[in-house]
């Protein structure tokens, strides 16, 4: 038997096509290989799994080719394209065989057990690839206890699928012991740009634009490419003017055939809203009771995912879910957005943690926030190591590298839900005249406390983060120091006393947030969502900058400019103002209570009666409630007995998890 290269013109041209243009994958192409040609190994069985649109399939087609050099017999089904049932598997199997290599058929038969006959005669080895396993269902457990236990001992299966195999694979030690799992993930930045130079984009600029709305994707790289090729590289790929994104929007159609009912996808909208979640801020959310069963098919879904802060959809889909759902029905998604906000401003109250003081600032909806603190998911591998004795030799390593890349920055944060980009520009004057103010001998003199360099999990140096602590032995320092000078040497003796005199830190100055990388905008984020922590302190957090990107950023976080403090430390073309935040004592809560309200007042009621799912009836009964009408008054002004009004306010007490009417109002009040 031979194996017949006389396909159809068309065919050959596709793999002809494949061929030239698949891009990346080496990693996965050379553990095919070893697996394949490893004649000893046990792990017969292959589970290549990833999310939609990641390239499972066209990865199969390159695993053939490589079956084919190497002498092997390659069948690929599609359990998409024939009904479930042994015998047609059987069938499509064999019509493959016959087709594609010169084997003689014994017969016209195409039955299960004329396809094990002919496996066992094969004198080549086989490979038999199933993709989209998950359509098997009821098939599955007859391929896996009767299908796969009768096949050649020179026969190696390969299940593709967007999710790992479970169930009796893994709980069977049997099982696992023959399957070996390969997990396809997006392509990396290095890759992207390999496949876009094939594509002949080679604009860097243009580069960046489609990494940023992509992230490497190979789904959403294909369609802007695709985009590409139909515009001018000029143009935008996304419609900017209508605010979507039609790339994205195409993808959504894709990702959510996992989400197979009404229920489930209503689950996985309100997901994608909060970002990170638990069932039980989803229920807050979507005001309802999640059944069990339903939360976990929802987690079972190939692009959600498990964190240390809990579930989350992954960033690309996330986005692209949320898109597509303020095109559709944009009430819902302010609705969802605002519950969202409201559940972490009600947790931050009681919890004073980290995280959810973030999640709060990421669902009051502030764009510029959101696209430069958050962009994308936060990722884990990256760290801040403490600067001390043991790596100070690092930190003068990292002000030479700095010197030696001087050069202005630009880096585009991009927000894939509207289309805006925020641009970070800093001029090389002020590159130049930061690396003469600050050096390894400031962060000496004012102690390795705030000072921590930014690493990935090669222990590669990113960035420098310095945020002096204000205490007895540093005020004197800050008050000598350039940037920093202008504003405690205005201080009256009684300002400057309150920070002195604190036995612990008084406050934080923000002196550098620097990434060696200016485009590396991932690591300036992780940075900027480092300084959240400051927000829970109780001091007074101080910074000064010349640059207009973090004037408006600090201005939007709220903080106030102060009066006299303004210094030409970077020039006398560059005036730099002094900011500051107060979040001593209960000025935290007054703080996040301000940023609350930053609806108007009939919206804010709004957002109360849409959080809790009121009927109109209770939706008059609390506005009457926070008007501090009595029982009675609230029966006079409806015109119904009091008795009724005691009805709606029991049910009113129930839906927000409340005992009684100052409780009500306190929780309400939290959420205006």
């Amino acid at each position: 038997m031979k194996t017949n290269t006389d396909n159809s013109n068309i065919e050959t041209i596709l793999k002809e096509v494949e061929n030239v243009s698949f891009v990346g994958r080496d990693r996965e192409l050379s553990l095919f290989k070893q697996w394949l040609l490893d004649a000893t190994a046990k792990r017969k069985i292959l589970n290549l799994h990833g999310t939609g649109g990641t390239g499972k399939t066209y990865l199969l087609n390159a695993f053939e080719r490589i079956a084919t050099q190497e002498n092997y017999i390659f069948l690929q089904v599609d359990c998409r394209d024939f009904i479930q049932t042994p015998l047609t598997l059987a069938e499509n199997l064999l019509t493959q065989l016959y087709s594609k290599y010169n084997y003689t058929q014994n017969n016209n038969t195409y039955t299960l057990q004329e396809c094990f006959h002919v496996f066992n005669e094969l004198a080549q080895p086989i490979v038999i690839a199933i993709d989209s396993y998950e359509q098997m269902q009821g098939l599955e457990r007859w391929f896996r206890n009767a299908f796969l236990r009768q096949l050649p001992v020179n026969a190696r299966i390969i299940i593709c699928g967007r999710h790992p195999l479970k169930g009796e694979w893994q709980e069977s030690p049997a099982w696992r012991t023959i399957v070996k799992k390969m997990k396809l993930t997006d392509f990396n930045y290095s890759i992207t740009k390999q496949y876009l130079k094939h594509y002949e984009i080679v604009n860097e600029a243009f580069i960046q634009r489609i990494w940023v709305i992509t992230k490497g994707h190979p789904l959403a790289l294909s369609l802007a490419v695709l985009t590409n090729e139909n515009t001018n590289l000029d143009q935008e790929i996304f419609d900017t003017n209508s605010g979507s994104t039609p790339i994205l929007l195409q993808l959504t159609r894709l990702w959510l055939l996992e989400a197979y009912d009404e229920e489930l996808q209503t689950l996985t909208e309100a997901a994608a809203v909060l970002r990170h979640f638990e069932q039980s801020s989803l229920e807050f959310v979507l005001q309802k009771k999640i059944p069990i069963n339903l939360f976990n098919q929802l987690i079972s879904l190939s692009f959600v995912t498990r964190r240390k802060n809990g579930w989350y959809v992954h960033d690309l889909i996330r986005d692209t879910i949320k898109v597509d759902l303020k095109s559709r029905n944009h009430d819902k998604y302010i609705m969802l957005r605002e519950r969202s906000a409201a559940f972490y401003h009600s947790k931050v109250n009681r919890t004073h943690a980290e995280f959810d003081i973030a999640e709060f600032f990421y669902h009051l909806g502030d764009e510029f926030i959101q696209s430069t603190f958050f962009q994308d998911t936060i990722d884990d591998s990256l760290y801040l190591e403490q600067v001390g004795e043991h790596n100070i030799n690092e930190i003068k390593n990292y002000f030479i590298r700095r010197k030696e890349l001087l050069a202005e920055d630009n880096a585009d944060f991009f927000n894939r839900e509207t289309n805006n980009t925020y641009k970070h520009y800093v001029s090389l004057h002020h590159n130049r005249m930061e690396s003469k103010l600050l050096d390894e001998n400031y962060i000496t003199k004012m102690g390795y406390e705030g000072a921590r360099l930014l690493k990935n999990k090669n222990d590669d140096t990113l960035g420098l983060s310095v945020i002096v602590p204000i205490n007895k032995r540093t005020i004197t320092q800050l008050e000598n120091e350039p940037v920093s000078s202008c504003y405690f040497r205005q201080l009256d003796s009684e300002e400057y006393q309150a920070y002195a005199e604190v036995e612990t830190n008084s406050g934080w100055f923000i002196r550098m947030l620097d990434c060696l990388d200016p485009k590396d905008t991932s690591s300036r984020s992780y940075l900027l969502y480092n300084l959240f922590p400051l927000l829970l302190s109780g001091g007074r957090i101080i910074t000064s900058t010349p640059l207009s990107f973090f004037q408006e950023l600090l201005k939007n976080f709220g903080f106030v400019e102060v009066p006299g403090a303004v210094h030409y430390d970077f020039g006398q073309d560059h005036p730099s103002p002094t900011y500051l935040l107060d979040v001593r004592g209960n000025r935290l809560s007054a703080y996040l209570d301000n940023f609350s309200k930053t609806l108007n007042s009939q919206d804010r009621i709004n957002m109360i009666m849409r959080t809790y799912s009121f009927t109109e009836r209770e939706k008059e009964v609390v506005r009457l409630i926070l008007d501090e009408c009595s029982n009675s008054q609230i029966a006079e002004q409806l015109f119904v007995a009091e008795i009724t009004v005691k009805k709606h306010v029991g049910r009113i007490l129930k839906k927000v998890d409340v005992k009684n009417r100052t409780q009500l109002i306190k929780r309400l009040i939290e959420l205006i």
